[in-house]
């Protein structure tokens, strides 16, 4: 077998690219593009301005509803997709374990949120949000998602915005502004559901 040259590597990574992109064609066909869990996200931070404005930064109040909206949140975002005709979790699909992975890294930044519920409260919607965004720009590639993108990035910015010029509303603030910010994230992928739809799923590989 003759070593591989320079010169033979555009044509490898040409074939490799079209696979990739036919691959998370059919993610994207497959998952709906994860829309249902960011309509429960949006919801989930509604709660959490709810929570907020019925009781301050109680750590106590804070705790119970973490524990009870993240035993929520998930099966809700699971069933919002299934209504969507999504598959959230891309069963047999060749990048599930990539989807999961994405998902277990937004799980372990949670001990990080309940140290700063007891010690740093005021803190919370900021790093909520700005754990919670960034979470969605591998998913603005994966999924091919200008939505995503601009979620990832806007929401982290506009609540350190409000973090840095309200310190004292931003816990109130932040969780409404995140919740208008998925909300229109939402609109935002079932547009982009419908135009790839409509097309046919352009770059997709056969549904798996």
């Amino acid at each position: 077998m003759r070593p591989a040259r320079v010169r033979d590597y555009p044509a490898a990574m040409t074939r490799s690219d079209t696979g990739t992109l036919a691959l998370r064609g059919s993610l994207l066909r497959q998952t709906r593009r994860g829309i249902g869990m960011t309509l429960a996200s949006c919801l989930y931070w509604l709660g959490l301005a709810a929570a907020v404005a019925w009781a301050g930064l109680s750590p106590g109040a804070l705790v119970a509803f973490f524990l009870v909206a993240t035993l929520v949140v998930y099966p809700l975002g699971w069933a919002l997709n299934r209504a969507c005709r999504g598959d959230l979790l891309a069963r047999g699909h060749p990048l599930a374990p990539l989807v999961r992975v994405l998902g277990l890294t937004q799980a372990l930044g949670w001990p990080t949120l309940g140290l700063i519920v007891v010690q740093a409260p005021w803190l919370l919607a900021f790093a909520l949000a700005a754990l919670l965004g960034t979470h969605f720009l591998p998913y603005a590639w994966l999924y091919r998602s200008p939505s995503y993108a601009l979620l990832g990035t806007g929401s982290v910015l506009l609540a350190a915005l409000l973090q840095w010029r309200w310190p004292a509303q931003a816990n109130l603030a932040i969780p409404l502004a995140m919740a208008a910010c998925y909300a229109l994230a939402t609109l935002g992928v079932a547009g982009e559901n419908r135009r790839d739809a409509r097309a046919g799923w352009p770059h997709s590989a056969p549904p798996c």
